[in-house]
């Protein structure tokens, strides 16, 4: 039975690199809430926002101190292009009869899925580079209605 599923966006938060410990260190960490969902480490560079990595967490806070302290996830981050670094994180607002765990690994997949179609390079398994394929169509606008003439789909 398909989910019409709810979720509301945090406003990003800035990590910055830290001074000692981890690579990097999110002031706002305290104002994360302890609650399932999901969370996406990103780079901005002008106007352009791309996610890193895309996560899901039975408690937002702790798994997001947990990442801020993988030096494989975050060494990843450091060296991924130019840019600002930030962190997302959206809360799903389950429906009656929702089975939490379940939306919060459809919206995962769905933003991973989304990620790798408009061509993002996504740093997942313990901070390698998620194994993806590039598939590239010729054809007619007809085919054009049906998949996009580039993409790119998780191994």
């Amino acid at each position: 039975m398909p989910l019409n599923i709810e979720a509301k966006w945090s406003q990003p938060l800035e990590i910055r690199l830290a001074a000692a410990g981890a690579i990097y260190s999110c002031a706002d960490l305290e104002s994360i809430p302890s609650e399932p969902g999901i969370y996406v480490f990103g780079r901005e560079h002008g106007e352009s926002r791309e996610p890193l990595y895309i996560g899901r967490a039975r408690n937002l806070r702790r798994r997001i101190e947990q990442q801020l302290n993988s030096v494989r996830l975050m060494t990843g981050i450091k060296e991924a292009q130019s840019g600002g670094r930030f962190l997302i994180y959206c809360v799903a607002q389950p429906k009656r009869g929702q089975r939490l765990t379940r939306v919060i690994r459809i919206m995962e997949d769905a933003l991973i899925a989304h990620a790798l179609a408009c061509d993002h390079e996504l740093l997942q398994k313990q901070g390698t580079k998620r194994p993806n394929h590039t598939i590239r169509f010729t054809g007619n606008r007809t085919s054009e209605a049906i998949a996009p003439r580039h993409m790119r789909v998780s191994a």
